[in-house]
């Protein structure tokens, strides 16, 4: 959860130095941005893509504790190597919980006008993310004037209609308790050119939304112990192809805090004809307990999560673990199972206890890419497209030296190459053992 108040702009640090990965650690992570303890700013929500041009960009939020107020903008790095080293490119202002993606090969950010709660905003970059200004303003406009949390999570595009996943946050903020969940779409089956006066995902007009879900207690099963905070927040929209049919369900598979339980997450159904979200399933899901991502692969038919599994179920909130995990379940996406195990981990010597309290690879953004010299294909949003047989991750980072997991102190990036081959590793050898 955030922290809130004031502070002086002047202890803000922007990074215009390249960044290299880090060389007091065995993770091979590519350093994008840093603050040290003592300056009480810590780095959040970071989201990324790839640009046709090759260049990757990554932004990233800012929060701090009781007391201070952090910056109201986004900062966006870009990295033309691959990630081996970033730079500073551009701030998108009055902004929180950016999700960058790319429409047309136009460059968009979909997020929150503040951190507390406030409307949904999208904003628009003409020149890959260099600027930010949209009709003479850079406040970017305003879709929901009601208020509103969110997380860095997928914006997918269905039969030329877009979907994202938003949660409500009225009074009294409690956390996770008061989230409600939404869906906000629109339809872009009119979107001949992008010029700024025909654009429809810049037209509020072109947008709706369901009405909220509130977590309901009667959907926690009798089995379970009492659980502590219950509530749902940080959902994902994902589209799921019925069976045998070009039909096609929208689901909001979702964090679920389930506190002293862990390792699971809630799937909710759009009506694509009442435009309403209703509760279908808790489902087993590795990571559950905090932020994640979900992104369909059509080559290995498989939908796939970076994740913080909890491997201490003592420590519900545990993140000092990240997995790849996956599911070949294509209708109720219930089956999730761990493919990379300990893509990153704790290497600095903590005592368990201690690595619990003060390491965090969690909050992960991810894209399905392909990392060759040659072709650059931009990150797509398309719920079906072959996206390329490697993944790239931008992860909030806390790690040596940040004074919680939570208070991050890094933003990092990393690659994983050909997934794929380890997918089909992987189901030859579950076969094998059939």
């Amino acid at each position: 959860m955030k922290f809130f108040g004031c502070f002086l702009l002047s202890f803000v640090i922007f990074h215009t130095t390249e960044n290299k990965i880090l060389q007091d650690s065995s993770l091979g992570l590519n350093e994008i941005a840093y603050h040290n303890e003592p300056s009480l700013i810590f780095l959040g929500a970071p989201s990324i893509i790839r640009l046709s041009t090759g260049r990757l960009l990554v932004s990233h939020e800012y929060f701090t504790l009781p007391g201070y107020k952090p910056l109201p903008n986004v900062t966006v790095y870009a990295s033309d190597d691959n990630g081996q080293s970033w730079s500073f490119l551009s701030n998108i202002t009055y902004t929180y919980f950016n999700s960058l993606f790319i429409y047309k090969e136009v460059l968009y950010a979909i997020g929150i006008a503040n951190e507390l709660n406030g409307a949904t905003v999208i904003h628009r970059s003409n020149d890959n993310g260099l600027t930010w200004t949209y009709n003479g303003s850079d406040k970017g406009v305003v879709l929901f004037t009601e208020q509103f949390q969110g997380g860095v999570t997928p914006v997918v595009i269905a039969n030329d209609i877009l979907y994202h996943a938003t949660e409500y946050w009225p009074p009294p903020y409690h956390f996770p308790q008061s989230y409600q969940a939404a869906m906000i779409s629109c339809n872009l089956s009119t979107a001949n050119s992008l010029t700024d006066d025909e654009d429809p995902l810049m037209n509020p007009k072109n947008w709706k939304i369901t009405p909220r879900l509130s977590f309901n207690d009667s959907w926690i099963p009798k089995s379970y112990p009492h659980l502590d905070a219950p509530g749902f927040l940080e959902g994902n929209a994902v589209i799921v192809q019925k069976p045998d049919s070009n039909e096609y369900r929208v689901l909001n598979i979702i964090r679920f805090n389930s506190v002293p339980l862990s390792n699971l997450a809630i799937v909710l159904e759009l009506n694509q004809t009442t435009n309403t979200l209703s509760f279908v399933s808790i489902i087993n899901f590795p990571g559950g307990m905090t932020k994640f991502v979900i992104r369909y692969d059509p080559i290995t038919k498989a939908y796939y999560s970076l994740v913080n599994p909890v491997t201490i179920p003592k420590y519900a909130s545990q993140r000092n673990i990240l997995s790849l995990s996956y599911t070949k379940d294509l209708v109720n996406l219930s089956e999730w199972k761990i493919l990379v195990d300990r893509l990153l981990y704790d290497d600095t010597g903590l005592a368990e206890e201690d690595s619990i309290h003060y390491t965090g690879f969690h909050y992960v953004d991810w894209q399905f890419d392909q990392l060759t010299a040659s072709k650059h294909n931009s990150s797509c949003i398309e719920w079906n497209c072959d996206g390329g047989s490697d993944i790239i991750y931008g992860i909030r980072t806390g790690y040596r030296g940040a004074n919680t997991f939570h208070n991050s102190n890094r933003i990092t990036h990393k690659n994983l190459t050909n997934y794929r081959q380890l997918f089909w590793e992987k189901e030859k050898n579950n076969e094998f053992v059939h």
